[in-house]
């Protein structure tokens, strides 16, 4: 197995941080609508929900990253998907036994949600995601052959439809799914492939990539203040306001990809720090499953008393230590399932399953 990098795995854990962070604004509260006068206090909260809106892109380039020069693995395809189901069901069993929620109350479609949470994109990411793994073969195959003009040429081309008018006009397009869709994750996938393959000469350097990022995280917030004040003065574009905060907006995408260059650019360590950093960043999925689960998602919150402080100086603590709560929460609940799928996995090593998954890995690879 190929040595992980902690340079990379530190990114991981900042981008699930960076989700939970997201999640926090808005699920919290904290978020006034850009449709509102804005304090300084809600401009600041603004910020900070700029500076992590690179979170779902990071993820994306990662796994790009390295998927694209790597082989199919069914086996960790089907752990994805297995993952995914232990949180959808186990959570809502967990929180009847104790007497939290009563599954009685849950309706045929919360069920369905609950069974099905990829075809229901319970957790869209995941959904978008699984499939984006299921055609990675034929993205890497389609990499390995062009050169490198021709794939600059296919990642911008891929990205003009879904960047650039949206970027340019506040208008609402048919298209653009706000980079919720398969599309705009092949995009970030064929970006972290460039990368990967040629790199970004100019983002090599950490002091430029921080600043390609920190470009990008104002841009991106500025967008959204002066979406602010053109509504408030004309009454117009109120569904617009927030259309630089998108996935597949330029400024957003720019701050992603200096975002993660920066980290690239960073050495992996081999001390006591690193070895903790690596081996705890194979849990973060975890923690975006059961923070995110349907039934804990809007309860979270109010678990940990998350609302709007009066100062800058405490919604900065308050952040820090709640999504610090939230990641440790995760990241301990992970491993303990993880050591569940261990005892599984030595049960299943004796049943044809691992046969069948070889047998689909060589066809596909």
């Amino acid at each position: 197995m190929k040595k992980r990098e902690s340079n990379f795995e530190a990114l991981r854990l900042t981008a699930m941080a960076l989700v939970v962070t997201l999640h926090y604004l808005s699920k919290g509260n904290i978020l006034k609508p850009l449709t509102y006068e804005l304090g300084w206090l809600d401009r600041a909260a603004w910020l900070l929900e700029a500076a992590a809106f690179v979170a779902v892109n990071v993820y994306v380039l990662l796994t790009g990253y390295f998927m694209c020069q790597a082989k199919f693995r069914s086996g960790r395809l089907l752990q994805i998907i297995l993952e995914v189901w232990f949180y959808s069901l186990v959570i809502p069993l967990i929180l009847g036994a104790f007497g939290i929620l009563d599954l009685g109350a849950l309706t045929i479609y919360d069920w369905l949600i609950l069974i099905f949470p990829l075809s229901m994109q319970h957790y869209w990411f995941l959904s978008v995601y699984v499939l984006l793994v299921i055609i990675s073969p034929f993205l890497n195959r389609a990499i390995a052959a062009m050169n490198q003009k021709q794939l600059a040429y296919v990642t911008v081309l891929v990205a003009l439809p879904q960047v650039l008018l949206k970027s340019v006009l506040p208008l609402t397009f048919t298209m653009d799914d706000e980079g919720w869709g398969i599309l705009w994750f092949v995009e970030l996938y064929l970006i972290a492939a460039y990368i990967r393959k040629y790199g970004i000469p100019f983002l090599s350097a950490k002091k430029k990539a921080a600043f390609v990022y920190l470009a990008g995280v104002l841009l991106t917030w500025g967008g959204g203040l002066v979406m602010n004040r053109i509504y408030l003065s004309t009454g117009r574009f109120s569904d617009k306001v927030s259309f630089t905060f998108s996935y597949n907006h330029i400024f957003v995408l720019i701050a992603s990809v200096g975002f993660f260059c920066l980290f690239a650019s960073m050495k992996s360590g081999e001390g006591p720090f690193s070895r903790l950093i690596v081996r705890l960043a194979p849990y973060s999925l975890g923690v975006y499953l059961l923070h995110e689960n349907i039934l804990v998602r809007y309860e979270w919150p109010v678990w940990l008393s998350v609302s709007m402080p009066d100062s800058i100086i405490r919604l900065i603590v308050e952040w820090i230590v709640k999504v610090a709560i939230v990641m440790a929460v995760g990241l301990f609940v992970d491993f303990l399932r993880s050591l569940l799928f261990k005892a599984g996995g030595r049960v299943l090593a004796h049943t044809p399953v691992p046969r069948w998954l070889q047998q689909v890995d060589e066809v596909m690879n």
